[in-house]
C-alpha cells in the first residue's frame, strides 16, 4: 500500500511538472506572437522612384527574411525596435530601425535605396599608336633577359650542338628546343614580325616591311 502511495505521488508530480512546462512555453509564445508585427512595405529606387525586384529583406533580430516582388513590395514579421536590412545589386545597403510609429502605421511603407555607381575618368582606347611610331616600337623591341630564371648549363653536355653533316639533333636538344622559354618567344616573335609584314604587303606597302628576325637574332658574318 505505501509503494503505490508513492507511486502515485511521483507520478502526480510529473503531470504537474510537464502541463507546467507547458503552460509556460504557450504563455511565452503567445507573448512572442503578440510582440510580432507584419510590416508592409515596397522598395523603390531614390531618383526615379521605380519598383526594385528581388530586393534582399532581412530582420536581424529574428534571423529570418524574405524578397520583394515584382512590383517592390513584401511583407515581413518584425518586432519592435528591430532592424531590417535591405540590399540589391546596384543599390547602397539599407538599415531601417523599427519604431512606433512605422508599426503602428496602416499605410504601405516606401523605401528608397540609392544607387550604389562608381564614377570613372574618361578613358580613350586606341588599337596602336600612329603607324611611325608603332613601326619604331616594333622594330626596336628588345629581348627579354630570361638568363636569371634558368640555370647555367655550361659544360652539362646539354647546351645546343650545331648538327654534323648528314645528322640530325638529339631527342634531348630537340625536346629542349621546344621547352625552352626563351626559344618560344623567339619562335613568337618571329611569327609576329611574320604576320605584321603580311598585312603590310597585303597593303601594297612593301616598302614598310621590316626584317624577318630582328637584329639580335640574326647571325653574324663571319
Amino acid at each position: 500500500m505505501t509503494k503505490l502511495k508513492y507511486k502515485f505521488l511521483y507520478y502526480s508530480f510529473l503531470l504537474f511538472v510537464t502541463f507546467s512546462l507547458l503552460e509556460l512555453n504557450t504563455a511565452f509564445a503567445q507573448r512572442e506572437i503578440d510582440s510580432l508585427y507584419i510590416l508592409d512595405a515596397v522598395i523603390l529606387t531614390s531618383d526615379s522612384l521605380l519598383p526594385v525586384v528581388n530586393a534582399h529583406v532581412i530582420s536581424k533580430f529574428n534571423r529570418w527574411g524574405t524578397i520583394s516582388n515584382k512590383q517592390g513590395r513584401f511583407k515581413l514579421y518584425v518586432q519592435d525596435d528591430d532592424s531590417v536590412l535591405i540590399t540589391s545589386i546596384g543599390f547602397s545597403p539599407l538599415i531601417l530601425q523599427m519604431d512606433a510609429a512605422i508599426l503602428s502605421s496602416d499605410n504601405i511603407l516606401e523605401i528608397k535605396l540609392p544607387k550604389d555607381t562608381i564614377t570613372i575618368n574618361e578613358v580613350i582606347i586606341r588599337a596602336y599608336f600612329d603607324y611611325p611610331t608603332m613601326k619604331q616600337i616594333v622594330i626596336n623591341m628588345q629581348p627579354i633577359d630570361l638568363s636569371q630564371f634558368y640555370p647555367d648549363w655550361t659544360n652539362t653536355g646539354l647546351l645546343y650542338l650545331e648538327p654534323r653533316p648528314m645528322s640530325f639533333k638529339g631527342p634531348i636538344q630537340a625536346l629542349y628546343d621546344v621547352l625552352n622559354r626563351s626559344a618560344r618567344l623567339q619562335r613568337k616573335l618571329i611569327r609576329n614580325r611574320k604576320e605584321y609584314n603580311e598585312i603590310m604587303r597585303q597593303m601594297g606597302r612593301y616598302l614598310d616591311t621590316i626584317p624577318a628576325k630582328p637584329e639580335h637574332m640574326q647571325e653574324s658574318p663571319n
